[in-house]
């Protein structure tokens, strides 16, 4: 008997299989299966190639799997939750229970154990939070396309390639980032940077990842990519203030802030600054960082429902 914790992000796709004390039987990490990048069928291909690969990592059946809990990026409407329920149940061999939720709500329950707020900065950004009397709101996680995703680790990239597309032009002072990012794509011509903008806004929207080298960037004293980060680091704080004030969680005894995603967890200096805002407009708050991954906690909540649930 075993449970499937999955984390379906915008860029991976993690599986996690765990028996019924908890314990790690074998996990696989591939490719995004977002239903919003592929056509149902190559979808359920992609989901069904994941799974395999961790069930072959430990000799699992399909038959033994005992609940399925799915954190996953795009789960935005009952449109969406239809979608991606049907795909689940229709995999061949499973007859277990299907629980999806949207990838912030589960990293929510992750890091805050389920009462409080929580910032996402990865591939997207997007906040969630739930009052300890069960009140729940989220804001932010629409796509680039409409000008959303602020602050996020796509939104650090791109603010890069503008950067890069200024000192083409003879707007700006090329410097360490228009450099690195400059070797990084190899992009060194206005035709160049128009093909990859053309690739970028092509599904399924793959672009660089960036945030790593803005951040080295800026730690050799590139004053455009510390403006960039400082500016994701606003962006995030602002998804965190509006959360807060929704739900009036600053009220809350233990009043918590969770922060979730490589852009602002993996940054020092983003991490700072959001922190540094969090303490001037909350002092009450603690901001955690997460201790486990998300398929660690879909794996526990998977847990959960089945002894629930009998």
């Amino acid at each position: 008997m075993y449970v499937l914790g999955i984390d379906s992000g915008g860029t991976h796709y993690r599986v996690l299989a765990v028996d019924e004390n908890g314990q790690k039987l074998g996990e696989y990490s591939g490719g995004t299966c977002s239903h919003y990048y592929f056509p149902r069928e190559e979808m359920v291909r992609g989901i069904n190639e994941n799974i395999d690969r961790c069930l072959e990592t430990f000799g699992g059946r399909r038959e033994d799997c005992r609940y399925i809990v799915c954190g996953t990026t795009g789960l935005d409407s009952k449109e969406d939750e239809a979608i991606l329920i049907e795909a689940y149940e229709s995999l061949a061999g499973f007859s277990c229970p299907v629980y999806c939720i949207n990838d912030a709500e589960l990293a929510h329950h992750t890091v805050t154990g389920g009462v409080g707020a929580l910032v996402i900065s990865g591939t997207g950004s997007i906040a969630f939070g739930r009052s300890s009397d069960g009140r729940s709101a989220r804001t932010g996680g629409w796509l680039f396309s409409i000008m959303g995703e602020e602050g996020s680790g796509s939104w650090v990239s791109r603010m890069a390639l503008r950067h890069l597309g200024n000192c083409l032009d003879g707007a700006a002072e090329r410097g360490p980032l228009a450099e690195l990012v400059s070797a990084e794509t190899n992009v060194h011509t206005h035709k160049e940077l128009m093909d990859l903008a053309v690739a970028i806004g092509t599904p399924p929207w793959r672009e660089p990842k960036l945030g790593a080298l803005v951040d080295k960037a800026a730690d050799a004293g590139d004053p455009y990519a510390a403006e960039i980060i400082t500016k994701a680091a606003h962006e995030i704080f602002k998804l965190a203030e509006t959360i807060v004030t929704m739900l009036q969680l600053d009220a809350e005894p233990d009043f918590k802030i969770g922060i979730w995603g490589s852009n602002i967890v993996n940054s020092r200096r983003h991490r700072e600054i959001f922190t540094g805002l969090i303490g001037q407009r909350f002092p009450r708050a603690a901001v955690i960082l997460p201790s486990k991954s998300a398929a660690q906690g879909a794996a526990e909540l998977a847990l959960d429902r089945l002894k629930k649930n009998g």
